[in-house]
């Protein structure tokens, strides 16, 4: 995927429409050669955002969301098409800015038939939906007297990936500064970490950090996560297992629910923050038993407390 050389914004006639509404912030990073095809907008609007998947032959469950809405449908090029790496993508920029994801499925997990058409998304010509290959995601963010909702359904139609963005909300939200592009920046560290994961068969997520004592990751974004979600994305065979590393301080059972939970921590950020499946997925921990380092000195220690890939699969 190419990386974008500018963000595209919504064409300057819908600007000025939405200078006279509630803010409904969302600044997206979209690749070179995307172009949006639709841009609307209403004062004031009822939209219905699922909450989860439709039962057969139902559909699926919603909740009604008034306030002021922007539609913009987008169009991108065949090499930027594939709907799994556009919604982790999207869903990274998202998280970023402070949204919370809702609900996230895909195709048939969604209900297919029944999910899309219950649904106010947009029809052909204009938006695409492959029945057998889309994926929607819901996410809001709040702050004091304010509160947006985001809708996205990314599919493909012919050799373009298709992207339905809704956004509705009331009160004056700012938009956050946090903008990562939409696809991962392919330098020379992130290929070599894939290469080395293909090569080794393992690979240290050196840039994760975590409280003190705690499970929790303590940022909200980490380039090899970013990286390691797109490459997921690129083939659904892909497995691995993530396995949490401690230093040796403490009781071995301590140790060993501490790096498991680590991993597990990691593995649902793969899957909430960056839209991986969750089949390709598994965590364990083995606690103080794998060191890489000498657990004598203060250094060693700090090199013994990690969270590794393991490739199980090409």
């Amino acid at each position: 995927m190419k990386n974008p050389l500018r963000a595209m914004r919504i064409y300057p006639i819908a600007i000025f429409i939405l200078c006279a509404q509630p803010v409904v912030a969302l600044d997206v990073v979209w690749p070179s050669g995307a172009t949006q095809i639709v841009a609307r907008s209403q004062s004031t609007a009822d939209f219905n955002i699922a909450t989860a998947a439709a039962a057969r032959g139902g559909v699926p469950p919603t909740r009604s969301v008034a306030g002021a809405l922007t539609e913009e449908i987008w169009r991108l090029p065949a090499e930027d098409s594939d709907p799994a790496t556009i919604i982790a993508a999207l869903r990274a920029q998202l998280v970023a800015q402070g949204y919370v994801v809702t609900f996230a499925c895909a195709d048939r997990d969604c209900g297919g038939f029944d999910f899309r058409f219950a649904l106010p998304i947009a029809q052909a010509p204009e938006m695409f939906v492959d029945l057998g290959n889309f994926h929607y995601l819901a996410a809001q963010r709040s702050t004091p007297g304010a509160v947006a909702d985001v809708a996205l359904t990314v599919s493909v139609g012919g050799q373009a990936g298709y992207v339905h963005l809704a956004r509705i909300g009331s009160g004056d939200i700012e938009p956050a500064a946090a903008r990562p592009s939409f696809a991962p920046r392919q330098d020379a560290d992130q290929s070599d970490m894939i290469a080395e994961l293909v090569e080794t068969g393992h690979m240290v997520l050196a840039d994760l950090t975590f409280e003190t004592g705690a499970s929790a990751l303590s940022g909200n974004r980490y380039d090899s996560l970013v990286v390691l979600a797109a490459w997921l994305a690129g083939d659904r065979a892909r497995r691995i297992a993530l396995v949490g590393h401690t230093d040796a301080e403490g009781a071995l059972d301590r140790n060993i629910a501490l790096s498991e939970a680590r991993a597990a921590a990691v593995r649902q950020s793969l899957i909430s923050d960056h839209g991986a499946a969750a089949n390709q997925i598994s965590a364990a921990g083995v606690g103080f038993l794998a060191p890489r380092a000498t657990n004598t000195t203060p250094e060693g220690r700090e090199a013994n407390r990690r969270v590794e890939v393991v490739l199980l699969t090409p």
